[in-house]
């Protein structure tokens, strides 16, 4: 699933939040704000520039609040439409 992107979903990056439970302070949690992306043919990689196509998803709205440690690693996207 997802062809190159060995099943991960791709996301854009929005925010990098730090959360403290005002009632104990030893209480952070670390969350980013995402929003959800589509692999473009099955995230095979493109003959043009030998990258995964990816598109902004239509079936969510705004963005999606994730723990930071379910981020797996840097993507650097940018949409086709700027080449």
């Amino acid at each position: 699933m997802y062809g190159a992107l060995k099943s991960r979903v791709p996301v854009n990056l929005v925010a990098l939040l730090k959360i403290r439970d005002p009632r104990s302070k030893d209480t952070v949690r670390r969350v980013a704000g995402v929003q959800l992306l589509t692999p473009v043919n099955s995230g095979c990689l493109s003959d043009l520039h030998g990258l995964v196509t990816v598109q902004i998803r239509e079936d969510t709205e705004g963005f999606t609040i994730v723990d930071i440690g379910t981020i797996l690693g840097l993507a650097h996207l940018m949409p086709e439409e700027d080449w």
